[in-house]
């Protein structure tokens, strides 16, 4: 008996950036929209717009518009005239998606259902070890971002929280010098809400810096510290 092998049929595929309703849900950021990203075998431009108003599948996603300044430009992989192949280009296309997905979250979108944000905080502390503080300092604190509720963050580290696996969720150092919350001490420009967790790292780096200039002895927001420190002249 003849053995016979089938291949997929390749389909070229687009990644667009297609605006869904209002009523559908919040959005992380007031003046930027709900938007889904998805790999679709609709040309952005008329036959996209078309699929867009008569296609039952994007009634049933809520969509309402596209974004055509939040997909990748005309030549870019995906873009209008360079579109990816599927099943061929599976991975790239999943890579592709990946990283729209993000750059969108970062300019502050609502991606795919994502309400993901993050914040900085500031913790006052004990001086370590129980010695007496030192003559120069203007106290000590721990900096710190969660995409928690900041209040869960805080009791997390306060009461020594751990998972049902028993792995820490808190700070030793924070948990074991733990005075209280200082929110009044950070600048105004670190209590924005920040829409990726690379821009909420560099700025929690950016808090240690800013008040270990202030006099103060720092612990965490050491992620980012060193390059931070290289980037603004200041390494040793």
């Amino acid at each position: 008996m003849a053995l016979h092998s089938y291949s997929a049929d390749v389909q070229k595929v687009w990644l667009c950036v297609l605006k869904t309703s209002d009523l559908v849900g919040p959005r992380r950021h007031p003046e930027r929209p709900r938007v889904v990203v998805k790999a679709l075998t609709k040309r952005p431009g008329l036959e996209l717009d078309r699929w867009v108003k008569i296609s039952p599948r994007a009634r049933r996603m809520r969509v309402v518009n596209v974004v055509y300044e939040a997909m990748p430009g005309p030549s870019q992989p995906g873009g209008r005239d360079s579109p990816l192949l599927r099943p061929t280009q599976r991975d790239l296309i999943k890579a592709a998606e990946k990283a729209l997905r993000q750059r969108l979250q970062c300019d502050g979108y609502t991606v795919n259902g994502d309400l993901t944000v993050w914040h900085l905080y500031v913790i006052e502390l004990t001086p370590p070890g129980g010695q007496a503080p030192q003559p120069a300092a203007a106290g000590y604190l721990y900096v710190g971002q969660t995409s928690q509720p900041l209040e869960d963050r805080i009791r997390q580290h306060r009461e020594g929280h751990h998972n049902v696996r028993g792995h820490r969720l808190h700070s030793q150092t924070c948990h074991r010098r733990f005075v209280q919350p200082r929110f009044d001490l950070m600048p105004e420009d670190f209590t924005q809400t920040f829409f990726c967790q690379q821009d909420a790292l560099t700025a929690e780096a950016d808090l240690r810096i800013a008040l270990e200039s202030s006099g103060y002895v720092v612990e965490g927001g050491t992620e980012q510290l060193a390059q931070r420190r290289q980037d603004l002249g200041l390494a040793e």
